[in-house]
């Protein structure tokens, strides 16, 4: 099961003034993206692949820094949405 990137829930722009419509746009389309590439990158070919991120996050003391990093960007990202 490869790691996805949900659409946002609600339109890029409905957080302003709070957040502008630019950086949601970015954090979405570029960093949470980049964090779930390099996660599927990182887990391709090792034991963690197929497992979910639920279980990559209650194991994070025995997981790479590589699958630790980008699994906790995916996870925090995806809570913050």
């Amino acid at each position: 099961m490869a790691f996805t990137l949900d659409p946002l829930p609600y339109a890029s722009d409905a957080l302003e003034p709070h957040f502008d419509q630019t950086t949601m746009e970015i954090h979405h389309g570029r960093h949470h993206n980049t964090y779930v590439t390099n996660l599927n990158n990182a887990v391709a070919g090792t034991p963690n692949e197929g497992k979910s991120l639920e279980e990559l996050v209650a194991n994070a003391g025995a997981i790479s820094p590589a699958v630790r990093n980008n699994g906790g960007g995916h996870w925090n990202h995806t809570f913050f949405w």
